[in-house]
């Protein structure tokens, strides 16, 4: 039974420059016109770059490292509908798509906007989805917020940027979490993947069983290997990786 707590956004103030959390990058606004500019990436709060997107032009970045403070009115707010996604120069890719959040109750069925990072590109497409961390969240999560509080942020990020769902999308318009697939609809048109997977050559078989037992977040070590199996399947190749 997962146990939920409130955390109010105006009760958690983390200390953090501007530097830290604009990174450079691309933002793709439609399939012809994209600009360069410093896109503010805050694991302490990934519900804002996963509702809408705030950055701040070259000349406004190189600015703030001159003279070490910038005015609130230089940071530019992008609306979901506004761009299609965006990646920073540190090679992370951000993507807008649809979704509908069958983990929550009372949310609907018609698909809302969010920006997910894209870790595999290809026939299968695979996004992180962060949790929010103020509002409704776990028990576990909130007990991560509070002792961040006094610990420091990283405590929190190191959490968030560990702890995680994972979104896939196959020939559908919306992706889906992989805890609500059936994974032979994804990869049982490959034989060499699907025996891999069986035979647990991607280290993936024990941890996608072992995490429908725990719901709907993942960790890296499951990242992994969901991601090796994937971007074998992308490839379209039909030998065997090896054990």
């Amino acid at each position: 039974m997962t146990i939920w707590v409130v955390i109010a956004c105006v009760c958690f103030t983390f200390p953090a420059s501007a530097q830290s959390i604009f990174q450079k990058g691309t933002v793709q606004i439609n399939k012809k016109k994209s600009i360069e500019a410093y896109i503010s990436i805050d694991f302490r709060y990934p519900q804002r770059f996963q509702n809408s997107l705030t950055y701040i032009t070259p000349d406004s970045y190189a600015k703030y490292i001159e003279k070490g403070k910038m005015k609130n009115k230089k940071k530019i707010d992008l609306k979901l509908k506004d761009f299609i996604g965006y990646t920073l120069d540190s090679g992370q890719s951000f993507t807008v798509v649809k979704y509908v959040d069958l983990t929550k109750k009372g949310m609907g069925i018609l698909p809302k906007r969010i920006c997910l990072e894209q870790v595999a590109n290809g026939k299968i497409d695979a996004f992180k989805m962060y949790s929010r961390t103020t509002g409704k969240i776990s028990a576990e999560l909130g007990k991560v917020v509070m002792d961040s509080k006094m610990d420091g942020a990283a405590l929190l990020i190191n959490y968030i940027q560990n702890n995680f769902q994972l979104l896939l999308q196959k020939d559908t318009k919306n992706p889906k979490n992989i805890n609500h697939i059936n994974l032979l609809n994804y990869i049982g048109d490959n034989e060499v993947v699907k025996t891999n997977y069986d035979n647990n050559t991607y280290g993936f078989r024990d941890q996608f069983v072992e995490h429908q037992k725990f719901g709907v977040i993942v960790n890296k070590t499951y990242e992994e290997s969901l991601l090796k199996m994937i971007e074998h399947y992308n490839t379209g190749d039909v030998t065997s990786i090896g054990n």
